[in-house]
């Protein structure tokens, strides 16, 4: 699904200029993605680390491509367990799913700030909070409650994507998170350097063995 979704993309977009992943899920139960991952890990996560690398050349011949990871704010010092990354072995639970892939989330942005250093492509993470998505408000009763009470209008949950968008200069968000929705303030990710790393690696195992390739020698 996705080595198709970039090869559909490259050859209508030559250019990118912007490239955001919004996709969430709100699964109560344990379920997979049609190629078999773990449905938060292969949708907020996997997918768009996939379509990231295989885009990224297209991005850098805008000039200034960006990209920017629509996620949550995970708890400090959260790390995600790098050998059961789909929690096989864990017990599961959508809480702990949601925030393991947020996690990866800011490890892919974080790696590829450093591996992409010098190319014209800005990475980031903006935090929307809780928002009244068409996908929440047709959960449960309790969640629709939940979320007509605290949830943000969906206009005002994506102020700092469109500012991460159309900044005249977004370079000081590269690599950083911008966690509360109301401010445009990027924080610059700090994780381990190792671990961002590896797990980058992982990723990059996972979606070749379903397919996917890169150019040779872009970008690694």
């Amino acid at each position: 699904m996705r080595r198709q979704a970039a090869e559909r993309i490259r050859a209508s977009r030559r250019v990118i200029h912007g490239l955001v992943h919004s996709a969430m899920t709100m699964s109560f139960q344990r379920a997979t993605t049609a190629d078999g991952f773990e449905l938060a890990f292969g949708l907020q996560y996997l997918a768009r680390y996939a379509l990231n690398r295989a885009l990224v050349r297209e991005l850098a011949a805008s000039g200034d491509g960006r990209i920017v990871h629509v996620g949550g704010k995970a708890p400090s010092g959260l790390s995600p367990d790098l050998e059961d990354l789909q929690f096989e072995r864990r017990r599961w639970s959508l809480l702990r799913a949601l925030m393991s892939s947020q996690v990866l989330g800011y490890l892919h942005v974080q790696e590829a700030a450093k591996r992409w250093n010098g190319v014209p492509v800005t990475a980031s993470i903006a935090c929307v909070g809780m928002t009244k998505t068409q996908n929440a408000m047709s959960g449960p009763w309790w969640v629709r409650a939940l979320y007509s009470v605290a949830g943000a209008a969906p206009e005002r949950s994506a102020e700092n994507v469109v500012r991460l968008l159309t900044a005249a200069d977004a370079s000081d968000a590269h690599g950083a998170v911008l966690f509360d929705p109301k401010r445009f303030t990027p924080t610059p990710l700090a994780y381990d350097a190792a671990l961002a790393s590896r797990a980058w690696e992982l990723s990059e195992g996972l979606v070749r063995e379903r397919g996917l390739s890169f150019a040779p020698g872009w970008l690694r």
